[in-house]
């Protein structure tokens, strides 16, 4: 029986609480007053939604719409609202490249299981053929390692446990073959798959399973850089029956992924998604934030030196100059941040000796570079 461990660690954590020795389902519902039942939630998991977002908004910038589609799933799963005969949630990722779709799904495995690796990840780059759907299944009877029923499904983190959901993704969907996505409705369905050999079922009814897709990228760009053309080029999609009677209230963003997902994926694929949320491209605004996170991570490895780095204004105008692009998004600011920042602090860290105190380093622009100096040497 799956999760028995969980739910008599569960069960008997609410008697320590209660403080009693409760044998019977009958002596807790006498124990207790009737209003108070009425008013505590009674669930099997054990993540707090709060924290979770806390934790989420602290590492993910410029997506508040999606931060509260990911709030609300989170929401419906603590309530344990969900059909019991399917996943818990399916959702679709969509937007520019490097705005943080992937990096959502490990700040979120790590935020309820406390790993950034706690999650199963497929590449649906690697399930471009037909016949690569046995990678899902495992092989037919009859065909080579069809005894082994291997698969690149991590059954325990799919399945995770009784007190907290596995989570999945499935990482550039629209890649993936048109037997692949089969294998996926089936899933959605049923929320659980049989391994080919017969001898073994992964259950996803426990499940949040996640996708990412890069799908309008390319239009998303050109929208951004050229608005008057593109408009002119799409212009017969709005006299589309399929695409007359969006809501006036639909961002020209959600259109043009909202567009390009139905054109990819047929209806039955598209009707079995829970939430299509679409990520907006980084603005300057928020790029400040992501380079005090990237400041943050690199001062957490350094910190073993007995040193940490402060970054100058013009340092970081410099990297925002060098690094900021919509068409890359957060990977080329990180590229940017990498180039500039850890050469001179390797460079300078190699060159001197080794120091009892701590050191602090200043970054400081200097040309089309960065320099580092020595805080204390610097103020004498």
């Amino acid at each position: 029986m799956p999760f028995i461990n969980d739910k008599l660690e569960y069960f008997a954590r609410q008697q320590r609480l209660r403080g009693e020795n409760i044998a019977t389902l009958e002596e807790i519902n006498e124990s207790e007053p009737k209003d108070v039942e009425k008013r505590t939630l009674q669930t099997r998991f054990r993540f707090d939604v709060e924290e979770v977002m806390e934790h989420l908004r602290a590492r993910i910038f410029g997506q508040e719409q999606a931060m509260r589609a990911i709030e609300k799933m989170l929401k419906i799963v603590k309530a344990d609202l969900s059909d019991p005969e399917k996943p818990l949630y399916v959702g679709l990722f969509l937007g520019p490249t490097g705005v943080g779709k992937t990096e959502i799904v490990r700040i979120l495995a790590e935020a309820i299981h406390g790993s950034r690796e706690a999650f199963c990840r497929v590449d649906m780059n690697t399930l471009a053929m037909d016949h690569y759907a046995a990678a899902l299944t495992g092989a037919p009877p009859g065909y080579v390692g069809s005894k082994e029923g291997s698969t690149i499904f991590d059954k325990e983190k799919i399945e995770g446990s009784y007190s907290k959901p596995g989570i999945i993704l499935f990482d550039e969907i629209e890649k993936a073959s048109p037997q692949v996505i089969q294998t996926l409705l089936n899933i959605f369905d049923n929320g659980r798959l049989t391994i080919a050999s017969g001898e073994e079922t992964i259950d996803f009814r426990n499940t949040i399973i996640l996708m990412t897709s890069n799908i309008g990228a390319r239009e998303i760009y050109h929208y951004a850089e050229k608005r008057f053309s593109f408009f002119l080029k799409q212009l017969f999609y709005h006299l589309n029956p399929r695409f007359v009677g969006r809501k006036k209230t639909e961002s020209t963003l959600e259109w043009i992924v909202h567009k390009n997902v139905e054109q990819t994926f047929k209806p039955e694929f598209v009707n079995r998604i829970d939430d299509i949320i679409t990520f907006n491209w980084l603005k300057q605004e928020v790029l400040d934030g992501i380079i005090e996170k990237l400041l943050a991570d690199l001062n957490k490895r350094i910190s073993k030196y007995g040193c940490c780095l402060e970054l100058q204004s013009d340092a970081k105008a410099l990297i925002i100059e060098k690094g900021f692009d919509k068409r890359y998004g957060g990977r080329a600011l990180k590229r940017a941040f990498r180039h500039l920042i850890y050469v001179p602090l390797a460079e300078k860290l190699l060159e001197g000796p080794s120091t009892e105190h701590s050191v602090t380093f200043i970054a400081h622009r200097d040309g089309d570079g960065i320099r580092i100096l020595d805080k204390d040497k610097l103020a004498v």
